[in-house]
């Protein structure tokens, strides 16, 4: 064995002057080698919390000195980075990301931060774990994100690194919390990109709402699962209804959470477990009819309350998803919408009906309304709907008036279908 190392070694040696001519294995992750452009011995030591090896010239030409300057830079290395480790278990980085996990067990970022958390190779715990809290600074943190592209192929978006640092903060806010910090160190900043999801057009929704009753006349069938009108209706719903495509709120929507309102017609939803928590959203008219077609026809002793009101026969949610998405997809291909530059998702619908009802209203919309009744708010509204909006009429006479004339004032209507009408043929329920 010794053999063919020695070989090994001898046939890159021919090849670079940094090829290794020599080496020893003093212990686990220690070891002394030589090179072809150094008389001098070189100490490697494997960095076990970083994940990469450090190396140093020993300055020693014999290998006996070599080998005790390597125990001797090993163990000073050691000990300098244990110097930050917890004395106590209760102060590491790993106790209090524990805690968190803990308290955040049954809430929406449960799943998300703990995939992070526990990541293996280059998670937080597995980076952090053994720290004392109070020895960990802005310069570690932005280390560990450099970190993390490092051991990529392609560097993590600024977005997803942004997740790692609000982990980080909400993990050492435990510690602050306990007394162990008096204030939080100062984190990095990550530059965000907003990368909204792309609309419907006009022109594509009403493709896109043909072709979905279509292939449910024609019984186009994905995956073993038949396309029927309750999928069709239910992309419709969510356009007159704002909600997000999610487990938390179409989803989850089930028909104890769903009362009709009057002065005007409206549906009024429980959304329990939305984005931005739980919220009572009113919806536009026609989720009244949408909702009424699939409920009233029937005997209502048929209906448990806590049925789901969308692809009920799914006890597990998430698979209620995944088929709605397929579904989704092949009525964007039967509909000629597939486009690789415009990627439309079930999302899309969502942002469609915020761009849809700012624009049908002509300015008069309440836009605190629509982002109360949409489980957003204001400033998201004019980040990713009202600047990728193109610009309608109303904008353009607005820009067009002169200094001495006022233009009339927007009136703050409810939300509301006065401005919008579906084509005649989308309304046979």
């Amino acid at each position: 064995m010794k053999e063919r190392i020695l070989a090994r070694v001898s046939k890159t040696s021919k090849k670079s002057k940094d090829a290794i001519t020599s080496i020893k294995h003093l212990r686990k992750g220690l070891a002394i080698y030589k090179t072809g452009k150094s008389p001098y011995w070189y100490v490697r030591l494997r960095d076990t919390l970083a994940g990469k090896n450090v190396v140093r010239s020993t300055k020693e030409v014999s290998r006996i000195e070599a080998i005790e300057a390597a125990h001797e830079f090993a163990d000073n290395f050691h000990s300098k980075a244990n110097s930050d480790f917890a004395q106590k278990k209760s102060n590491s980085f790993e106790h209090y990301a524990k805690l968190l996990m803990s308290m955040q067990k049954n809430s929406k970022w449960s799943s998300s931060d703990g995939k992070l958390l526990n990541r293996p190779n280059d998670g937080l715990i597995y980076y952090f774990g053994k720290y004392d809290v109070t020895k960990i600074t802005s310069g570690m943190v932005r280390t560990y994100l450099m970190h993390l592209d490092e051991s990529r192929s392609k560097p993590l978006a600024e977005s997803t690194k942004y997740k790692h640092v609000i982990i980080i903060r909400k993990t050492l806010s435990l510690a602050v919390e306990d007394g162990l910090m008096q204030t939080l160190p100062l984190l990095p900043k990550q530059k965000t990109v907003d990368a909204p999801r792309h609309a419907f057009t006009d022109a594509e929704y009403i493709r896109f709402s043909k072709e979905s009753f279509a292939c449910a006349s024609r019984g186009d069938v994905v995956r073993g699962v038949p396309i029927t009108a309750h999928h069709a209706k239910m992309f419709k719903f969510v356009v007159h209804s704002f909600l997000r495509p999610t487990e938390g709120e179409l989803f989850g929507l089930k028909h104890k959470d769903v009362q009709v309102k009057k002065d005007p017609v409206h549906l009024e939803l429980n959304i329990r477990k939305g984005k931005t928590g739980r919220r009572d959203s009113p919806t536009l008219p026609l989720a009244v009819a949408l909702y009424g077609s699939l409920k009233f026809p029937t005997e209502l002793s048929k209906f448990d309350p806590d049925d789901y009101v969308w692809m009920p026969d799914y006890p597990n949610r998430r698979t209620a998803i995944s088929t709605a998405r397929r579904i989704f997809n092949h009525i964007l291909e039967k509909a000629g919408l597939v486009d690789e530059d415009k990627k439309l998702t079930p999302y899309s619908l969502r942002h469609y009906a915020l761009q849809s009802r700012l624009r049908s209203s002509h300015g008069k919309v309440n836009i605190y309304t629509l982002a109360k009744a949409a489980g957003t708010s204001v400033d998201q509204l004019e980040r990713f709907y009202l600047k990728k909006m193109a610009p309608t009429n109303e904008m353009v006479r607005n820009l067009q008036v002169r200094g001495d004339e006022q233009p009339s004032a927007p009136r703050a209507t409810p939300i509301s279908n006065e401005y919008w009408v579906e084509p005649d043929d989308l309304m046979d329920l």
